[in-house]
């Protein structure tokens, strides 16, 4: 609900705001599904980088460093560039799908696929130095999780204790950086300047968006594998004959699989969505048109 004089920011207002942008973000995937579309490619973009770099400069090593020293080496080089390389793409495609979902809640149109790919397109440099840096700190954050497994005691706390402060500032002063730079095309420093501020004004919302997003996806998959086990072991009990005796339970799983992945899809698509109306209320105090159009008031 909103105040003469603004938005409310109590508590209890952010949580029923933070509930709204949740509902709002399943809402606008369910309309627009082939948001689901950039996610995935951005998982086989991803892993295919992976591959590619792992294997070249494995073997690279091992023709040049000769042998298993060489091989070695050339596992850490691949372990680095294909780390950038997935924080570069993946930077990417979240920017596309942030693109599309600020048109559809601006306008209410349903636009192109290639529309956030264009726009993601347009500001490629600054994409391209912010996921090296985001790929950084996140190498920086695994090593000092790494030390959580550490055989001393005092060295596997302070590991745990700075790399969850680390991600609570990181995320805190990075949040709204992708959608100032695809939205509004600031430059990174620009943007991560101006996102702790914006953030301030939605933390609340965020947890809680999140959360709801999280807890049903969860629910979700939950229900699948519900499902598909009873049906798993109900294949095994008939005992079926035959050449293709193994295909029953390799479907089920398959079939288990498939509707696990599309339902992280369709909620991290909903994340994506849920970012994008709080970039926009964060900037002007407002639901996004397409929150008023479908009766969901901020």
């Amino acid at each position: 609900m909103m105040m003469r004089d603004g938005p409310r920011y109590g508590f209890r207002e952010r949580i029923r705001r933070g509930w709204q942008v949740t509902k709002l973000g399943i809402k606008v995937v369910r309309a627009d599904p082939e948001l689901m579309v950039y996610m995935f490619f951005s998982a086989m973009f991803s892993i295919g980088a992976f591959v590619v770099l792992m294997t070249s400069t494995g073997g690279l090593g091992y023709f040049i460093g000769g042998g298993e020293e060489g091989l070695e080496q050339g596992v850490y080089v691949g372990s680095f560039l294909s780390y950038m390389a997935v924080a570069i793409i993946t930077v990417f495609w979240n920017a596309a799908i942030i693109a599309s979902a600020h048109y559809r809640l601006t306008t209410g149109d349903n636009p192109s696929f290639s529309y956030g790919i264009r726009q993601a397109m347009k500001c490629l440099p600054q994409i391209f130095i912010w996921g090296l840096i985001s790929g950084t700190v996140g190498m920086i954050i695994q090593a000092l999780e790494g030390m959580k497994n550490s055989d001393n005691v005092g060295a596997a706390i302070v590991g745990w204790i700075l790399s969850l402060l680390i991600q609570l500032a990181w995320w805190i002063t990075t949040f709204f950086v992708v959608p100032m730079i695809v939205i509004d095309n600031l430059g990174v420093g620009e943007s991560m300047s101006k996102s702790p501020e914006l953030f301030r004004k939605t933390w609340g919302e965020e947890i809680v968006s999140s959360a709801g997003t999280g807890i049903i996806n969860f629910l979700v998959c939950l229900l699948i594998v519900v499902i598909c086990m009873p049906l798993f072991y109900l294949v095994v009990a008939t005992e079926p004959t035959g050449p293709y005796a193994h295909l029953g339970p390799g479907l089920v799983f398959a079939l288990m699989f498939i509707g696990v992945g599309l339902s992280v899809l369709f909620f991290t698509a909903c994340e994506a969505v849920n970012r994008a109306s709080l970039y926009y209320f964060a900037k002007t105090g407002e639901a996004p048109p397409m929150a008023q159009k479908l009766g969901l008031e901020f």
